[in-house]
């Protein structure tokens, strides 16, 4: 039990032509058939995808997936091989290689399988004597040979056998192990990626979904998110059990097939296609940057609004290609001014922007395939439907959007395909500008997290000079984007100094959100508390104003405000009108106006109404003889202010309401009692 426990795991899958021994290859190495459906054995081949457990030795155990080798079920086969570790390339003795034996060894390629074995199958049906039997199987081996040439299974071995006799049966399984130990580990300290390619109801378990755990570790009872196909939101599950190779297990590591058990979750809410994850690493997407190979089969090249078929993990869906570079890149032709006329030839690799036509889930580093697109409404070559046109991986899962924007495009997504991690942090940071990027965006294009992401940004975020500023929420800036910002707020508060001399100063609100560009609140933020920092700025007061040095309050009140202030300090408690100040003045209404907002703000005068206003000293002083009186007689009246102080009733009215709304008396009746502020 403890060597099944330490024995190390791994997902072999089957490809080639249709007919050509897949399945039973796959029952003679493990005794299941994995043609499950009636529909599978009337017909006599894989239409959807099997899955068999293999124990391969002590130290390793494996399941293999068999996919169907039908033309029309290609895309069924591109979800089953896009988490294998190792291809079994089934190719008939009696046939040789074949149209879709090609197809599967390019999508292979084109899914990152480096490792590779090849049954030469159903050697029992060659017919002749000995020697032609021998002569027959090194001619179909050669046939093997020249198809694997420049392929990245050009070095596989190539191995006779039968699923009927047996024969060679033991070579294949040797074949297989010996290959299988020069692979790499997988990632298990990543964030745990399962794209669903399987979802139905297990009686006495409800929904259950299988998988290939391309990286991270899964355990039961832990949060999951699905993250779906389609315009589904994604939806936080609960996973009740975990099974590998049909038994239970507390968790599972990348590279293994894995069943879960999921809890209050409709198998009809779940699809093929979506993505099982904790953390951030997949998101839900219509827009990818990848970098692409185009097979040279294909006679059409590859132009903007090219359509084709997406295939992603175990998701699909149309897609329309805008090229943005190309390898090696044609300096002639960027020089003479076409860099929106890229064209991906057969043969070329370069990097693409793909729209497509509905979301899927996507990360950085997903493996995508190509496939011919028959769209009836497009103008130019159609190309011939559902055959493998190329395919890559994706550098930026969700790139930025907007016109005009091509050349930072190729600038990021070179960054983004060649650089170590630490490289490909910076790149984000810089390409994010003065609206800065959160943790999680970081994470999720740069394909890090946890502490590798943290290990990339220490070096940026400490140090005497960082080149990074942390912001609130776990957001980022670089340093370089900051000054510009500062000085740009400086010149605001300095024009609104000038276009409003009466104002004490600028809102912070404004300074805010007046910085031209895409700026960021809080990246203008840390830009105006840098300004106020270095004395370049000033607040004013608890009033949320910013002033410049020797302007605003510190320099006084303009001389039409202070005009204005000297025409209610003459008055004492008996205010004059707007009507009068502007004609003491020789101010325009609207100056006059603007005057008493400032006055009023900065508390030099008491607002009685719209029309009257107090000096401070004559309002306090007013309040100390009102409370006075009201300590005395309890009470206080239109006419007990008017005797107190000699105003008409034009003013002892509104000043009596006044007093009512600041708390200092409350009415009652036709008299006034102290109110909760007397």
């Amino acid at each position: 039990m403890a060597k099944s426990r330490a024995a190390r795991s791994y997902v072999l899958g089957t490809a080639g032509h249709i007919d050509h021994g897949k399945t039973s290859l796959v029952h003679a190495l493990t005794g299941v058939d994995t043609d499950r459906l009636s529909e599978e054995k009337r017909r006599g081949i894989t239409i959807e995808l099997g899955f068999a457990p293999w124990e391969l030795a002590s130290d390793a155990v494996a399941s293999i997936v068999d996919v169907p080798g039908h033309e029309g079920f290609v895309r069924t086969m591109v979800a089953g091989a896009g988490g294998i570790d190792l291809v079994i390339l089934v190719v008939s003795a009696e046939d040789g290689v074949m149209p879709q034996t090609r197809e599967h060894i390019h999508v292979c390629s084109l899914l990152g399988v480096s490792r590779g074995v090849v049954a030469l199958t159903k050697i029992d049906r060659l017919e002749g004597d000995a020697e032609e039997v021998a002569e027959a199987i090194e001619l179909a081996s050669v046939d093997v040979q020249e198809a694997l040439e420049g392929s990245v299974f050009a070095d596989a071995p190539i191995i006779p056998c039968s699923a009927v006799t047996r024969a060679g049966v033991d070579e294949l399984r040797a074949a297989v192990r010996r290959a299988l130990r020069t692979l790499p580990g997988r990632p298990t300290a990543d964030c745990p990626i399962l794209p669903i390619d399987r979802a139905f109801v297990m009686k006495g378990h409800g929904t259950v979904v299988t998988g290939t755990l391309l990286t991270g570790t899964l355990r039961a009872e832990e949060p999951l998110t699905v993250v779906p196909v389609g315009h589904r939101e994604p939806r936080v599950i609960r996973v009740r059990s975990v099974q590998v190779r049909g038994a239970e297990t507390a968790h599972c590591k990348a590279g293994t097939r894995t069943a879960l058990n999921i809890a209050n979750v409709a198998t009809a809410e779940l699809h093929r296609g979506d993505v099982i994850t904790a953390g951030d690493r997949v998101t839900q997407t219509d827009t990818l940057h990848a970098v692409v190979e185009h097979l040279t089969h294909d006679p059409h090249p590859w132009t903007n609004q090219t359509c084709v078929e997406l295939c992603a993990g175990t998701a699909h869906c149309t897609a329309r290609l805008d090229p943005l570079t190309r390898d090696p890149e044609d300096e002639g032709e960027r020089a003479a001014g076409n860099e929106d006329d890229v064209v991906i030839a057969p043969g070329q690799r370069g990097v693409v922007r793909l729209r497509l036509d509905a979301p899927i889930p996507a990360w950085h580093g997903m493996r995508v395939i190509l496939r011919g697109f028959h769209d009836a409404s497009a103008d130019g070559p159609q190309r011939r439907h559902g055959y493998t046109l190329g395919g890559g991986v994706v550098v930026d899962p969700r790139p930025s959007g907007g016109r005009g924007q091509r050349r930072r495009w190729r600038a990021l997504t070179d960054q983004l395909r060649r650089g170590e991690p630490g490289e490909r942090v910076g790149a984000l940071l810089v390409d994010a500008g003065a609206l800065g990027i959160s943790r999680t965006e970081l994470a999720l294009r740069a394909g890090i997290t946890g502490a590798a992401l943290d290990e990339a940004l220490q070096p940026l975020t400490t140090g005497a000079r960082p080149e990074v500023v942390t912001l609130a929420s776990d957001r980022f800036v670089t340093e370089a984007v900051l000054p510009p910002i500062t000085a740009r707020a400086i010149e605001l508060v300095d024009r609104y100094h000038d276009d409003h001399p009466m104002q004490p100063g600028m809102s912070r609100a404004a300074v805010e959100g007046s910085i031209p560009g895409r700026v960021a609140t809080d990246v203008a933020l840390v830009a105006i508390e840098r300004a106020v920092a270095a004395e370049e700025l000033y607040p004013v007061g608890d009033q949320g104003l910013l002033a410049r040095p020797g302007r605003g309050p510190e320099a006084g009140y303009a001389p039409s405000v202070q005009r204005v202030l000297e025409q209610y300090a003459r008055a004492g408690i008996e205010p004059p009108t707007v009507k009068q100040v502007e004609t003491a003045t020789g101010l325009p209404a609207r100056r006059v106006i603007e005057a008493l907002s400032v006055l009023q703000k900065d508390g030099a005068l008491t607002r009685v109404t719209n029309e009257l206003s107090m000096a401070r000293e004559s309002h306090e002083e007013l309040m100390t003889r009102v409370r006075a009186h009201l300590r005395e007689h309890d009470e206080i009246d239109v006419q007990a202010l008017k005797n107190m102080t000699g105003l008409s009733r034009k003013f002892v009215v509104p000043l009596l309401e006044h007093l009512d709304r600041i708390g200092v008396t409350r009415r009652d009746g036709d008299r006034r009692v102290p109110g909760p502020r007397a």
